[in-house]
C-alpha cells in the first residue's frame, strides 16, 4: 500500500501543501527536480532579457529632452528675473539719490526731462531722470517726482521707477524772508 506523501512548493507568495500519492511521484524523486513555480513563456526561460528595445531607447531621449529643453527655459526665466531685479534695485537707488540731490538744495526744483545722470560709469551710462513739479492745494508745497528710466535703445524691456515727495516751495519760502 502507498502512503501518501507531503511536498512543498512556492507558488505566488504563500506555501502550498498538497498530497500526492507515491506512484505519481516515481518518476520524480525528489521536490528540487519538480518545477511547480510559475512557469515563463518558453522563450524567456530559454533566453533571458539582456537589453533594451528602440522603443524603450527612443521614449527614454525624448523624456531627457522634454525636461532638458523644461530646465533651459526655467534657466533663462530666472536670468532674466535676476537682471529685472537688478535693474530695478539700481533705478531705485538712482531716483532716491536724485531726490536726495533736488531736497538738499543741491539740484534746483525745476522740471526736467530726460535728463542723462552724470556719473560717468558703466551702471549709469543708459540712465536718465526725468523731474516733475506740481502745486498741490496746500500754499507752499510742491509735489516733486522723480522718474528714473534705462534708455529704450539700449535695454529691450527697460525699466522706470518713479518717487513722489512733498517739499516746500523754494520760491515761497524765499518770499517770506
Amino acid at each position: 500500500m502507498t502512503h501518501p506523501r507531503r511536498i512543498r512548493s512556492q507558488v505566488g507568495r504563500g506555501l502550498v501543501h498538497f498530497s500526492a500519492s507515491s506512484s505519481i511521484l516515481a518518476s520524480k524523486t525528489s521536490a528540487e527536480n519538480m518545477d511547480l513555480s510559475p512557469s515563463l513563456p518558453p522563450r524567456e526561460r530559454l533566453h533571458p532579457r539582456q537589453a533594451f528595445s528602440l522603443l524603450e531607447v527612443i521614449l527614454a531621449l525624448a523624456i531627457l529632452a522634454g525636461a532638458v529643453a523644461v530646465l533651459g527655459q526655467l534657466g533663462r526665466s530666472g536670468l532674466e528675473n535676476a537682471r529685472l531685479a537688478r535693474d530695478l534695485t539700481l533705478a531705485q537707488l538712482y531716483c532716491e539719490s536724485k531726490m536726495a540731490e533736488i531736497a538738499a538744495g543741491l539740484s534746483p526744483v525745476d522740471a526736467q526731462e530726460g535728463v542723462p545722470f552724470e556719473d560717468t560709469d558703466e551702471p549709469a551710462a543708459d540712465w536718465t531722470y526725468t523731474v516733475e513739479v506740481n502745486p498741490t492745494g496746500q500754499d507752499g508745497l510742491l509735489e516733486v517726482r522723480v522718474i528714473v528710466s534705462q534708455d529704450p535703445a539700449v535695454e529691450i524691456r527697460p525699466v522706470e521707477y518713479s518717487l513722489v515727495r512733498w517739499m516746500a516751495d523754494p520760491e515761497a519760502t524765499n518770499a517770506t524772508e
